[in-house]
């Protein structure tokens, strides 16, 4: 399973202690952007009270890019009616080891290709190897793409992220993978940023995990059985696409009909299950990152509840555990939580709403 969140690793920024020469600089860089209505040091912070407008989204970040280079980020919030900019102190970013990237990227190779060999094992006419490996190429496939999005999107905003970390797990859980996640080093520098690097992967991982469904289904078997046997439960996407992709004779007098997922269907399966629950509005899960975008921490509590009304209804409501874990954290939102979402990115979340709910399995509703 794809661990479901690209977390904020960055700590709070520190207060700043500057020079007198320093804060008249820092004065001019603000003043340039914003207009300026008070400022003060308030706790070792160099604090201004801005007045905003609508080009306030452009000015915040050229002050981000101007204060870059020595080390210092603003961070802009709205407090009892006042847009309050402060200037805090970028905390220093620890390197990353690129071969433990490399050793769990390898790991979970050997772990993705032992399972799909066991679930080939049972399958009429598919070769366990030519299993392992399709399952493990569709598998990876899913997850690097989904990473990858992130990724670019946080490259695209100079946000600070490592490469992806593949997490392995027991191929006798019948997965192979906990999934993989890029820790964020920075934070993103408004709503706009902050969207995009919490949509992007959802986005590219569904679109495989789609082909990689409608290419596996048909090469799935039909079989028949006197026992009503447990399955997986089906997304509503499944409910969809399958009939047009499988052809599912009646079942005898007395037997049930039931197919047996190509490990590349299976993969699909495993990738739409885990865009669902990575786009859970809760936290700092990739939903949560859409949520606080759009609703700037407003209703949480909503957001948590329905996570775990959705879960209920699900084969999954184990998760109900994990959610409520991330549903502890708060998320810290970007540097500038002022300006609003672009209109664009706005109807873009409708797009990924449908997602999520292609993603849903709900069995008590559909049977």
């Amino acid at each position: 399973m794809d661990e479901p969140e690209e977390p904020t690793s960055f700590n709070q920024p520190e207060p700043t202690q500057l020079e007198e020469s320093k804060i008249d600089e820092i004065y001019s860089l603000v003043s340039s952007e914003f207009q300026v209505l008070d400022y003060y040091m308030e706790q070792g912070i160099l604090t201004f009270h801005v007045q905003t407008d609508q080009n306030s989204k452009e000015a915040f970040l050229k002050l981000y890019r101007s204060l870059k280079p020595a080390g210092l980020l603003p961070v802009l919030r709205r407090e009892a009616g006042k847009e309050i900019l402060r200037i805090m102190r970028k905390p220093p970013v620890k390197k990353s080891n690129v071969m433990i990237n490399l050793i769990l990227f390898l790991a979970t190779l050997a772990t993705t290709f032992f399972t799909g060999y066991l679930i080939s094992g049972g399958q009429r006419g598919l070769d366990p190897v030519f299993g392992g490996l399709t399952f493990m190429i569709t598998i990876m496939a899913i997850l690097g793409i989904h990473e990858t999005g992130h990724k670019i999107m946080a490259n695209k905003h100079e946000i600070e992220a490592t490469l992806p970390y593949f997490i392995p797990s027991p191929p006798q859980l019948g997965i192979g993978t906990f999934g993989a996640v890029i820790m964020q080093k920075s934070p993103p520098p408004n709503s706009d940023a902050l969207f995009d690097v919490g949509a992007s992967g959802p986005i590219a991982g569904f679109i495989v995990s789609l082909l990689a469904t409608i290419i596996g289904l048909p090469w799935s078997q039909i079989h028949f059985s006197k026992e009503l046997l447990p399955g997986l439960p089906p997304p509503l996407l499944f409910e969809v696409i399958m009939p047009y992709l499988v052809k599912v004779p009646n079942p005898p007098p007395g037997r049930y009909v039931y197919i047996l997922l190509h490990p590349v269907a299976y993969a699909g399966w495993i990738g739409i299950v885990v865009t669902m629950l990575n786009l859970l509005p809760v936290g700092t899960l990739d939903g949560g990152h859409i949520i606080e975008s759009i609703f700037k921490g407003k209703a949480r509590s909503i957001f948590l509840v329905i996570s775990i009304v959705l879960l209920l209804f699900t084969d999954f409501w184990l998760m109900i555990f994990f959610v409520l874990i991330f549903g502890l954290y708060r998320h810290p939102g970007p540097l500038d939580n002022v300006s609003s979402l672009s209109t664009g990115r706005k109807i873009l979340a409708i797009g990924v709403l449908l997602i999520f709910i292609l993603s849903l399995p709900l069995p008590v509703l559909l049977y």
